[in-house]
């Protein structure tokens, strides 16, 4: 029989993806104890980022609906609750700047437009009931860390 696993709080995390240039960029993480700060930060998440891309972006504004949906926002609460993970994606083109070959030797920034793939996500933070507490010698199963390796 295996152990219980509980839920040890929430992962919350924004994520863009180019695979046109190859890039990934973690925008920003945010732990919590409770999926009601998991959803309540990836909504402020989904504003923030909107309201970085712009009015004229496509992405921002299925950020900007979702954020709005409070239906939807329910589901994606009670999904979490229930130890599921939620997300919202879109695309959307973007520039990188870039310096080098691709700027014809000038110098300056030239801008490569390429895809960018943005999700905002959370989910459960699981861990078994027995990996919460340390070793110790008090537990007779307890086993003793490997002796550092010789030099």
């Amino acid at each position: 029989m295996r152990p219980a696993r509980r839920v040890h709080g929430y992962w919350a995390e924004t994520v863009a993806r180019s695979p046109d240039s190859g890039g990934e960029w973690h925008l920003g993480g945010w732990w919590t104890p409770g999926a009601w700060g998991a959803l309540t930060w990836i909504r402020q998440e989904g504003l923030r980022l909107a309201h970085t891309l712009g009015p004229g972006c496509d992405a921002a504004s299925v950020f900007r609906d979702w954020a709005d949906d409070r239906a939807y926002l329910r589901v994606q609460l009670a999904a979490l609750l229930a130890g599921h993970p939620v997300s919202v994606n879109t695309r959307g083109p973007d520039l990188i700047c870039t310096t080098g070959p691709a700027d014809g030797g000038t110098g300056k920034s030239a801008g490569l437009a390429v895809e960018v793939l943005y999700s905002i996500s959370a989910r459960a933070v699981h861990r078994r009931a027995h990996a919460l507490q340390l070793p110790g010698a008090h537990r007779p199963d307890a086993t003793s860390p490997p002796p550092p390796p010789a030099h």
